[in-house]
């Protein structure tokens, strides 16, 4: 694996709004999962509570995206389905964080 070491990627962020509200987000990723010439992370958690529900945020991070610092991730997809809608997200992790 180019990157080499175990590590992972926080991530944050605030989905898109639909029926007046918004849910925000967070988590690590796991360690890093061998993908082609580069890697990739799943990740999976839940959204915070609006509206008195929450949904399942789950997927892969698109490859690895060099910066100056290291790599980051890119992070796209629709939440779970609950309360007759579901919210999009994008949004990109933080850089690599090694343990």
């Amino acid at each position: 694996m180019p990157d080499g070491d175990k590590h992972y990627h926080d991530y944050f962020g605030t989905t898109s709004t639909v029926l007046e509200h918004n849910h925000d987000y967070k988590g690590c990723t796991s360690y890093a999962i061998p993908y082609g010439t580069s890697h990739i992370h799943y990740y999976s958690g839940y959204t915070s509570i609006d509206k008195g529900h929450k949904h399942y945020v789950n997927g892969y991070t698109g490859p690895a995206i060099r910066t100056k610092d290291g790599h980051i991730h890119r992070m796209d997809g629709k939440t779970s389905y609950d309360k007759d809608h579901y919210h999009n997200y994008n949004n990109c992790t933080t850089k690599q964080i090694y343990n």
